[in-house]
């Protein structure tokens, strides 16, 4: 709808509104148009949103106004020198667990002890019911389905410990058939059109309440984020009911995948995050492995390029050798991205405000839709229409560049970034490493689900059939 539109008004990308029941929705597709309502935290507020939605998910009219009170300056627990409430103090402490550093390090290797404890054959033929014994040890797989599984698990053990899955060990299921229809509480759906939503909801609170009602001396393994968050919001005070509520939030965002990716603004982070993390990075790591299974030379090259990141012996691979020494990894990471991220910020217009010179009038919506820009033929050239694995390798100002937002921008940026990114080239390259991969069989590329509103990655129409074998020594 915002392309058509957008062509509709002479493809000329300069600001334009649209009318959806009944709110007037202005739409930016220009990076310097973006870039100034990024600058505008005066007349353009996302808070107004948040609050509306934190209470569609559940949360009590307290526990939003209490995260939303000013804290001291010289209070207990985490820094807050400038007085934020916990609300806005949120993103700082996320920024402290995701952002290069000792907390990162160690919620990497948390995700790869997982890889590396569930790539292998048997364990995953024991483990998914949708895997497939092929000719000799070959395994067929449904790759979003794996994808989706093997990242669900491993980030909420890597967030929260092995705990939850004892308490309910089909908690990922249930996140799945959440996050299928978590569109709903994005644009906040009455209760009863989106009853399955809550319904699924629900069972994550009540799973929730569980792990928090357990003392935080027999809770093993989590993330510093977890109990630091908690600390805080226990300070409050809040319940554990409304702790749960928010950490659904939380878990939603990790399980759906690091990065929604603008992180939606400050105390969104909190539930977000873990959305991010379940829900987008298992479509990151489809869409990366599909494009790549496209093509065999760039397959090839990629499983040459990751051999010396696993030094002799190592059955994990190193870092920040994936990161800064396989340049042709990261680049197919960036088009990726570039080509599947399909989220949008929104913002309140809270008082009459030019962007771009058009008039934007005060209690009307603003909406930037960051797939529209990284489309821009002007910018990423003839062929932004396709996936292109050495679109960032031959002009590596791209990324500096303002079109290039996978992540969102400005002050509500996604913290996540990082994470995602280390976390996924990990997974591919461990699975490189260890099979042989290949589309099994004749099969269309898959499509994405560009008519169901998401939070970042966008989802694929359909499935792709791949069949991994394992490696010879």
């Amino acid at each position: 709808m915002v392309e058509s539109n957008r062509i509709y008004c002479g493809n000329t990308r300069e600001p334009f509104a649209i009318s959806l029941a009944g709110s007037r929705i202005y739409v930016l597709t220009k990076a310097s148009d973006v870039a100034e309502a990024y600058r505008n935290i005066e007349t353009l507020s996302f808070n107004v949103f948040v609050q509306e939605m934190l209470k569609t998910a559940g949360n009590t009219p307290s526990c939003v106004e209490a995260m939303y009170t000013p804290l001291p300056a010289d209070k207990a627990g985490f820094p807050n020198p400038h007085g934020k409430p916990l609300a806005t103090l949120a993103r700082d402490m996320h920024l402290q667990q995701l952002y290069p550093g000792e907390y990162l390090d160690i919620l990497g290797q948390a995700f790869d002890r997982f890889f590396d404890s569930h790539l292998h054959g048997d364990t995953i033929l024991q483990e998914c019911a949708y895997a497939q014994g092929g000719e000799g040890a070959s395994i067929v797989l449904p790759l979003m389905a794996w994808c989706s599984d093997v990242f669900c698990r491993a980030g909420q053990e890597a967030y929260f410990g092995p705990l939850l899955e004892q308490i309910d060990p089909e908690m990922t299921e249930r996140f799945l058939e959440f996050d299928e229809l978590s569109y709903q509480l994005q644009f906040q759906y009455p209760k009863w059109l989106s009853l399955k939503m809550h319904k699924a909801k629900k069972v994550l609170v009540e799973d929730l309440m569980v792990y928090f009602d357990t003392p935080q001396e027999q809770r093993h393994g989590d993330a510093w984020f977890v109990k630091a968050m908690e600390d805080e919001m226990r300070k409050l005070p809040l319940s554990t009911y409304d702790i749960s509520v928010m950490m659904v939030t939380i878990y939603w965002g990790y399980c759906a995948s690091f990065f929604s990716l603008e992180s939606y603004a400050p105390l969104i982070y909190v539930p977000l995050i873990l959305f991010r993390i379940n829900t987008n990075t298992r479509k990151a790591a489809f869409w990366m492995l599909a494009f790549i299974l496209q093509n065999p030379e760039l397959y090839r090259t990629l499983v040459e390029e990751i051999q010396s990141a696993f030094p002799k012996d190592q059955k994990t691979p190193d870092a920040q050798y994936l990161l800064q020494e396989c340049t042709i990894l990261n680049a197919v990471w960036d088009e990726t991205v570039r080509m599947s991220a399909f989220s949008a910020s929104v913002r309140h217009v809270l008082k009459d405000t030019v962007i771009g010179g058009k008039l934007l009038r005060k209690g009307s919506r603003l909406m930037i839709p960051y797939r529209q820009m990284h489309f821009d033929e002007s910018i990423f050239g003839a062929d932004a229409q396709v996936f292109n694995a050495d679109r960032f390798l031959k002009d590596k100002a791209l990324k500096r560049g303002s079109s290039w937002r996978p992540f969102g921008g400005g002050t509500t940026q996604c913290p996540g970034r990082f994470a995602a990114k280390q976390v996924v080239l990990s997974f591919v390259a461990m699975l490189l490493k260890r099979f042989e991969v290949q589309i099994d069989g004749p099969q269309p590329f898959p499509e994405g689900q560009l008519g169901k509103p998401v939070l970042g990655i966008m989802a694929s129409k359909g499935e792709l059939r791949v069949r991994i074998s394992p490696r010879k020594a």
